[in-house]
């Protein structure tokens, strides 16, 4: 009976063994799979928060007259998004990183003078490296994506009447 059940087992050792090897392989398998759809879902989320903070900033600069008054708009609206309040010597140095956005999108949203409308097609700016230069910036000096700031929700307070 011992010599019977012996030789079962070694029939069966290495079909057990592959059936092993295969359920870590699955297993390895869905957790690759479960990181990339986790980057890739990050990845659009960013994305998007880069178009709609882009969107946030032209409307903020199509309202000034200026390049000044249209960083100083684009600075509120950025400060408004982020729930950033008061002015620190971070906030300070992210403003000033933020500039070179804050000006690509003022190319954009600029009125042209009337003149130059029927002359002179105007440069396109380049936005998306402008937001990717703020983004490497803002990494190397805080160890983490801008963007994350959105995942937290913005506490709501109520309005108290007196």
């Amino acid at each position: 009976m011992d010599e019977a059940r012996n030789r079962e087992d070694e029939v069966l050792a290495p079909l057990a063994k592959a059936a092993t090897a295969a359920q870590r392989e699955e297993i390895s398998f869905r957790d690759n799979v479960a990181r990339e759809i986790e980057k890739r879902e990050r990845a659009r989320q960013y994305a998007f928060r880069r178009l709609s903070l882009a969107e946030l900033m032209l409307t903020a600069a199509r309202r000034a007259q200026s390049e000044e008054t249209a960083v100083a708009a684009q600075t509120a609206a950025l400060r408004s998004e982020f729930g950033w309040h008061g002015e620190s010597e971070q906030n300070k140095r992210i403003f000033a990183a933020w500039r070179p956005v804050a000006l690509a999108v003022w190319e954009v949203a600029r009125p042209l003078p009337e003149e130059a409308e029927a002359t002179e097609p105007r440069p396109t700016p380049d936005l998306a490296a402008a937001l990717a230069e703020f983004e490497r910036w803002y990494e190397a000096e805080f160890g983490t994506n801008y963007l994350a700031i959105l995942d937290q929700e913005k506490q709501e307070y109520p309005v108290v009447e007196f």
